[in-house]
């Protein structure tokens, strides 16, 4: 990619949005390594990284709506062509940055410091004070009565008629296990079941996206998470 491309948009952007001109700038630097002033033939893959890296929208900018039509084209149709690279995105101490597509993820990511909850296992918010309270009081004095299941990062998991998709849990640092009994109680019978339950220190739900089809892209500067883009290609 030749730098004719960062030259027209840097301008542009320094008097709309002083924070993107500062993160094209970071991720400039990060390419300077390698990027040249001759045209090469993955122009397009590295146009594509620069315009999924605008935190306003890959189209907030004229000049990259061509490319992201472009590749929208590409990514969304029956057979999918390759994502597109660029080559030229590698520092000298050999870290990349990229851009990659999951067709079946309707989540976002969790947020930072916590972790997607494994399927089949359940939490619950909580402090240590309140795991002892729960493990020794009599049950109707226990602080917790409920918990959230599981259903791990969610990735590849997609709404059918007969199944909606559940809220992805995120969960932080692990404090303790409980036992959580739900259910009802009457005179004759007891239909309460008693669960394992482990205690984290944060408890964070995500419902799923479902304003399109699932498709997320994911761009990562020197190869760490930098943002994520719900495609608009309609």
């Amino acid at each position: 990619m030749n730098l004719s491309f960062l030259e027209k948009c840097n301008p542009l952007l320094d008097r709309k949005n002083m924070k993107l001109s500062r993160v094209l700038t970071a991720v400039s630097i990060s390419f300077s390594a390698t990027f040249s002033s001759v045209a090469h033939a993955d122009d397009w893959g590295c146009e594509v990284l620069l315009c999924l890296s605008n935190p306003d929208g890959p189209m907030a900018v004229a000049q990259c709506v061509p490319p992201i039509k472009r590749l929208y084209a590409a990514i969304f149709k029956w057979k999918p062509d390759p994502f597109p690279s660029c080559d030229m995105a590698t520092s000298q101490d050999g870290t990349r940055s990229y851009a990659s597509v999951e067709y079946n993820n309707y989540y976002d990511a969790c947020p930072d410091g916590t972790s997607a909850l494994p399927s089949g296992n359940r939490a619950v918010q909580g402090t240590p004070a309140q795991v002892q309270e729960q493990n020794t009081m009599w049950q109707a004095s226990r602080p917790f009565t409920k918990f959230f299941d599981g259903i791990g990062d969610g990735n590849g998991l997609s709404p059918r008629e007969d199944y909606s998709l559940s809220k992805k849990v995120c969960v932080g640092k692990y404090i303790g296990t409980v036992g959580v009994s739900v259910g009802s109680n009457n005179s004759e019978d007891n239909y309460r079941t008693t669960y394992t339950v482990d205690v984290y220190d944060r408890v964070a739900v995500i419902d799923p996206n479902l304003d399109g089809n699932g498709s997320v892209i994911k761009v990562f500067i020197n190869d760490k998470l930098y943002r994520t883009v719900r495609p608009n290609y309609k």
